[in-house]
């Protein structure tokens, strides 16, 4: 968001970014308008490397930015041999909406 916020600073046209990643206090020469109705609900993904080591804390990260997915859930799904079978595994889970 920030790449964006830049280049509509510089002119470079309109942006369209998630309202999180604006902040009133930050951002007071952009002007914000609320579009919400004519984009669908996007479900937001984490991504890593298949062959990272995954810490602890990135555990940690990806269970509180997610609750659903604790370390076992992540696990298994890293053992998936495809993104389509990755898929299948979540389609299933219903998350929480705003």
């Amino acid at each position: 968001a920030d790449v964006i916020k830049t280049y509509v600073r510089l002119g470079l046209g309109v942006g369209v970014i998630a309202s999180m990643a604006v902040d009133p206090l930050a951002d007071p020469d952009l002007v914000r308008i609320d579009a919400h109705d004519i984009f669908s609900h996007s479900t937001t993904k984490i991504g890593f490397r298949r062959s990272t080591f995954l810490r602890s804390y990135m555990y940690d990260f990806i269970q509180r930015f997610a609750p659903h997915l604790t370390r076992d859930v992540v696990d298994t799904a890293v053992a998936l041999r495809s993104n389509e079978e990755i898929e299948a595994m979540f389609q299933d889970i219903k998350l929480p909406e705003k």
